[in-house]
This record gives structure tokens, C-alpha cells and sequence, in this order.
């Protein structure tokens, strides 16, 4: 009885403990389109763009003006059937020092592959993203940009 006893307690140091999820307003998919269509230019103007949008000091506003002050965003690429990938896991942006490091991230990251366009797969993608989200939200956004047919 005692072994079973400090086995438990043992069991109780070691075993993680589960805690709720911290809410937050959004959960922001951002799944850019890097297939052949899109040339190096588009490509550098694509992640550039995007991170000059999460560090303009109106988007961090926006972004911090919830009931939770933060929302969570993760960056992917996408191209072909099985050709996607996180770039950036999801992070959470809760003011403008958040979202310079997400937008400096982004601009340093080299580019995941070149493939055909598949946005359905990317969709598919981006939603299992959304699932494993450390963070909960009733609000979930996958906003997805793509220059080509999808093939």
C-alpha cells in the first residue's frame, strides 16, 4: 500500500498537468500560396507585405483591442498536394514588441519549396492548424492568398 501510495505521488510530480487552453480573440491562419506562379518577387512582396501588416501600429491596435487583448496567428506555404508547411508556429501577439518579433521572423525565413497550386489541400492544411492551436477562440480565420488555378 505505501509503494502503491509513493508511486502515485511520484506519478503526480512527474505526469504534466493539464490546463485549460488561455483564450485569446483570434486564432489567424495567414497561408501564402508559394507555388511556381508565384516569382521571387511576388514572393518576397507576399512576405513582406505581410509583415508590414501585422507590425502597422492600426493592426496591432485592432489586434489588442479585444476582450482577451491578443490574438494567436501561425504562418504557412503552400503548393501541391502534401507540399505545406508551418513556417511560423502560432504565436501570440498581445502588442506592438510580439508583432515586430512575428514580422521579423517572417522576412528571414527562407521559402519552403515550389510546386503546382492545390488551395484545397492548403485549406485542409491551414484547419488541422487551427485544431492543434495552444490557445482556444471561438473566432478562427484562415486567410488565404494564392495567385494560381488550382491544379
Amino acid at each position: 500500500m505505501r509503494r502503491r501510495l509513493a508511486l502515485l505521488g511520484l506519478l503526480a510530480l512527474v505526469a504534466p498537468t493539464a490546463h485549460a487552453a488561455e483564450p485569446v480573440d483570434m486564432l489567424l491562419v495567414l497561408a501564402a500560396d508559394v507555388s511556381r506562379s508565384v516569382t521571387e518577387p511576388k514572393f518576397k512582396l507576399q512576405r513582406e507585405g505581410a509583415a508590414a501588416a501585422i507590425t502597422n501600429p492600426d493592426v496591432v491596435r485592432a489586434m489588442t483591442s479585444g476582450q482577451h487583448r491578443r490574438i494567436a496567428v501561425c504562418f504557412v506555404e503552400w503548393a501541391t498536394t502534401g507540399q505545406q508547411n508551418v513556417v511560423i508556429d502560432w504565436t501570440v501577439i498581445d502588442g506592438p514588441a510580439a508583432a515586430r518579433g512575428f514580422g521579423g521572423r517572417l522576412v528571414e525565413v527562407p521559402r519552403s519549396f515550389v510546386g503546382s497550386t492545390a488551395i484545397g489541400s492548403a485549406i485542409d492544411f491551414s484547419v488541422r492548424q487551427l485544431e492543434r492551436a495552444p490557445v482556444t477562440s471561438d473566432r478562427r480565420v484562415i486567410d488565404v492568398s494564392g495567385d494560381g488555378n488550382n491544379n
